[in-house]
């Protein structure tokens, strides 16, 4: 790998907000190529992004042996193999894994599962996303940009980041999936979260775990374990759209 590629990628993007040439450093040496659990879009949208915006090379992807045979042995001009194989293949020494699967319970079956053979596990931070070098995250954390992520902010492990705004002191459980949601100062998510697109979080509201949070809701109080909260959509009017004049 081009030794630009480092510089750009490391620094420019604020990688893990590293900053010193030491750390640095020590990031060039923990560098491993990546194995891609999934063959979805998802899984699609993270080898782009993995590829073109990190300084992992992924070398292979990987689904369960009971769908290897309708799909084939290929996936984006890669190599596809089954997960029950992939130690044998890509062994825990030598690759990282993500799992690029968006529903959260699966995705952590799959975490822990990879987790107790030994693998380690990759995490993207978008060159576009903006985050503050006193950000605290486990592993396995995807943040795609455009997300802002504002100081003191705590992210658990296996947490999915989709362009989202997370307010000051904001603590984030883990096996989350947040999509282009604002969380207000000083929130907490508990853990196997859904938010959904356009929900809205306010400041010190505590989300209880395993909660559903709609596309469009508006959480002003705390919530309890397992609840399932959804937003309002929108109406259909009794007008003709060729009588409303939009601009004056």
């Amino acid at each position: 790998m081009p030794e630009e590629f480092w510089e750009k990628s490391c620094l420019a993007r604020k990688y893990s907000t590293r900053s010193s040439t030491k750390e640095l450093n020590v990031y060039r040496e923990d560098y491993m190529k990546l194995v891609i659990y999934g063959i979805g879009k998802q899984a699609e949208c993270t080898h782009y992004l993995f590829t073109h915006d990190s300084p992992y090379e992924v070398v292979a992807f990987c689904v369960g042996a009971a769908y290897l045979s309708a799909v084939g042995t290929q996936f984006q001009g890669l190599p596809l193999v089954a997960f029950e194989e992939l130690t044998a293949l890509y062994p825990p020494s030598e690759y990282k894994l993500y799992i690029a699967v968006g529903l959260n319970k699966v995705r952590r079956q799959l975490f822990e599962e990879a987790k107790a053979i030994g693998y380690r596990f990759a995490s993207y931070i978008g060159s576009r996303a903006i985050t503050w070098p006193n950000l605290v995250m486990g592993e396995h954390v995807f943040i795609e940009s455009p997300s802002l992520i504002h100081p003191f902010v705590t992210i658990g492990d296996n947490v999915m980041i989709l362009a989202c705004t997370i307010g000051h002191h904001t603590v984030i459980g883990s096996h989350n999936l947040l999509s282009v949601a604002v969380l207000g100062g000083n929130s907490r998510v508990g853990d196997n979260t859904f938010i959904g697109m356009g929900a809205i979080i306010n400041e010190n509201v505590q989300l209880g775990h395993n909660n559903i949070i709609g596309a469009g809701s508006l959480i002003g109080k705390h919530t309890e374990d397992n609840a399932v909260y959804t937003g309002e959509y929108s109406k259909k009017r009794l007008v003709d759209a060729s009588r409303v004049k939009v601009f004056k």
